[in-house]
């Protein structure tokens, strides 16, 4: 009997850690085999709680995103932890392994910024985030980049969009809103595989959403299907980019990457919560048996 309790509660517990296909707060992840995110050090070589690694995107370049304290909220989301990176100008770019390829259904990531420094006035459009579908590390620039993070700039404000998998311009687009450097956006970024054809897969983009626990996908900001879909029809790592001297510069924390808008926006209870709700629950079970 205590053999199967303790399967139960393990089985439980995994369960609810492994929820998440991956979030990394930038933290200290030692506990958990990881590295210490210590703050200076490069953002590549990094391995979060759940065992994925930031490798080598690009050549080797001093200029690459790195650690630095200090986190960024957003009303809704569950408390940030750890400290946050810094990215931005031409250099090297990194790259989160996932922890499983998807390659149907709908992929989801998100993630806090705060903006330090706009793209170059009159930029028509910078991309420097966005799904890839490699992974492992390699010592060229990647190209294949799905559910784009762009910018386009005009002095010290700036405009968000995203394009599906295109450096075509006109497949290209974005928010009719116009930020400014200093400003904290949450953006949360989709894509979505379809089967029909080789161009009918779907990116979208929300801009600062209202987040309630519970709540179904809203209406996004920004939707897009033009051009090609992503290469090889496949989604194997995030990528993180320090690609261009104009192109938007700032910090990143709490970076979410799952298959539910919920995986991305708001996560069901913490796992040590429910690891905890579930061993009271069969430690009850079990005194009671023996009565």
């Amino acid at each position: 009997m205590k053999t199967s309790l303790a399967l139960i509660a393990a089985g439980m517990f995994t369960a609810s850690v492994y929820a998440l296909p991956d979030y990394d707060p930038f933290a200290d992840a030692t506990g958990s085999g990881g590295t210490a995110y210590i703050v200076g050090d490069p953002l590549i070589g990094q391995q979060d709680a759940l065992g994925q690694i930031w490798v080598q995107a690009g050549p080797v370049n001093a200029t690459q995103p790195k650690i630095v304290a200090g986190n960024l909220t957003y009303s809704g989301l569950p408390a940030s932890q750890g400290n946050s990176v810094s990215f931005g100008g031409t250099g090297e770019s990194a790259r989160l392994n996932l922890s499983s390829t998807a390659a149907s259904g709908t992929l989801y990531y998100s993630f806090i910024m705060n903006v330090s420094s706009a793209p170059s006035a009159g930029s028509g459009g910078i991309f420097w985030a966005g799904f890839n579908n490699s992974a492992g590390s390699q010592s060229t620039t990647p190209t294949t980049i799905a559910s784009r993070v762009y910018a386009k700039g005009f002095g010290s404000t700036f405009q968000l969009g995203t394009s599906k998998s295109s450096s075509t311009a006109s497949d290209w687009v974005f928010d009719s809103t116009t930020r400014n450097v200093g400003d904290t956006v949450f953006v949360v970024g989709s894509y979505t595989f379809n089967s029909a054809t080789a161009s009918d897969d779907v990116a979208s983009m929300w801009i600062n959403p209202t987040v309630i626990y519970g709540q179904s996908v809203p209406t996004p900001t920004l939707t897009t299907s033009s051009g090609p879909d992503i290469t090889l029809n496949q989604i194997s790592s995030f990528l993180l980019m320090d690609r261009n001297a104009s192109q938007l510069g700032g910090t990143m924390d709490e970076l979410r990457i799952g298959t539910t808008w919920a995986d991305v926006t708001i996560p069901e209870p913490s796992t040590m919560t429910l690891a905890g709700f579930g061993m009271l629950a069969l430690g009850a079970w079990y005194r009671t048996r023996r009565r």
